[in-house]
């Protein structure tokens, strides 16, 4: 985290986390973004219900708990959230993409009728490749810890500086950094 005090974005609610995230609204996790301090820290939140398709489609007769995967992308999904709103411009410069790459511990059940939180740090970020630790909890009880890797959009338009005949500042930053064949 920064030393310096970052600014806070308000709570949001789902319609907004539907405009934000590039889900079909029926597969978004995240009910609630509770805080969040951009581009470090995110706390999003879900109250896991019986009657929920994402807890019902898993376990015939229905579950008590949430399934491991779906921890994952709760996590994930709040990741994405962070680097959403961490965004300095519109342009698709810094477009964030999910995350690809994930290992994760599974430390207890997220049960039925309980508050799932997960809280997602920034943990480091060059060049656009961003590393984010995730805690969820439910209530007191740690359930899952997470680290999460996210690589820029090779879509997205980058804005190039030439360094010299043909090389760019992505492309040497990269190479610097051990990211190579990431265009």
């Amino acid at each position: 985290m920064r030393d310096t005090a970052a600014a806070t974005i308000a709570p949001l609610k789902r319609i907004e986390i539907e405009r934000l995230l590039p889900i079909a609204p029926g597969w978004i996790l995240v009910e609630r973004v509770v805080e969040c301090r951009p581009p470090d820290y995110i706390r999003t939140c879900r109250r896991i219900e019986a009657g929920d398709a994402f807890v019902a489609a898993h376990v015939p007769g229905g579950a008590q708990v949430l399934r491991e995967s779906l921890l994952i992308e709760f996590a994930q999904q709040s990741a994405f959230l962070l680097a959403m709103l961490s965004r300095t411009t519109q342009d698709g410069v810094s477009q964030p993409r999910p995350p690809t790459r994930c290992s994760a511990q599974f430390l207890a059940p997220a049960c039925v009728g309980r508050l799932l939180v997960a809280e997602v740090m920034l943990d480091d970020s060059v060049d656009g490749v961003m590393l984010h630790d995730a805690t969820l909890t439910c209530g007191e009880r740690i359930v899952c810890r997470a680290r999460m890797f996210a690589a820029p959009d090779p879509t997205a338009k980058r804005r190039m500086h030439t360094v010299g005949p043909s090389t760019s500042t992505w492309e040497g930053g990269a190479r610097r950094h051990g990211i190579a064949g990431m265009d």
